[in-house]
């Protein structure tokens, strides 16, 4: 991944908690609730990096608040395929991944007293499901000693993929009104086999909704 790459990586990071933490502005007066038997839909968006470079990522989250501290949650992400060309001396590549995670955990909120701004940590552990296709191809000096231009010896690839994941971070959430919030995270990834066996980071934000309390 090239340092320009890195750099948007860690400004989309940046902004992001500033998002959170400001553009609630005055509305923060209503106190959230907190309590047992709350649903809350999330909607976000966000950036990985790690699995096989920078790639953009979009997805659903839904949790249950059990005590006030615990709130078990299903979570799908979705990481479209983005093409990928490298090379060596003898052959180079195009390849093109998309990934989709489920997975379920628990968020653990840290409450020294009532408020508004809620940091939290996630543990998980799901499924991630890749499907990876691919082609390859000798380069000039590959296919020289053989007599042959460069572009011998083509090949194609496909591959499918599922294979179990652990997950943990910290958040953020920040209540804009009792039934309505923000909220942004960073999770680190451990795919225990398959193609992407790196620990890979996720960073995400967006909106969430809360509602069915007592």
């Amino acid at each position: 991944m090239s340092s320009r790459w890195v750099r948007k990586y860690w400004v989309v990071c940046c902004f992001g908690t500033i998002f959170m933490c400001v553009a609630p502005g005055r509305a923060l007066a209503q106190t959230p609730d907190l309590r047992p038997g709350n649903f809350e839909l999330g909607l976000y968006a966000g950036a990985s990096y790690g699995a096989d470079n920078f790639r953009p990522m979009g997805g659903v989250n839904l949790s249950y608040s059990l005590p006030k501290l615990l709130l078990p949650y299903v979570e799908f992400s979705y990481f479209p395929a983005l093409i990928r060309n490298y090379s060596t001396a003898t052959e180079t590549y195009l390849i093109s991944a998309k990934i989709e995670d489920v997975h379920a955990g628990v968020h653990i909120r840290i409450l020294p007293h009532e408020s508004r701004v809620v940091p939290y940590g996630v543990v998980g552990f799901g499924l991630l499901a890749s499907d990876t296709t691919g082609a390859s191809s000798g380069t000039a000096a590959g296919c020289a000693p053989f007599g042959y231009p460069a572009g011998c010896f083509s090949a194609a690839y496909a591959k499918q993929s599922t294979d179990p994941a652990v997950n943990f971070g910290a958040g953020l959430r920040v209540y804009h009104t009792s039934y309505l919030g923000y909220r942004i995270e960073y999770k680190l990834y451990r795919p225990l086999s398959g193609p992407f066996t790196n620990f890979f980071s996720k960073v995400e934000g967006g909106i969430f909704f809360q509602f069915g309390g007592h």
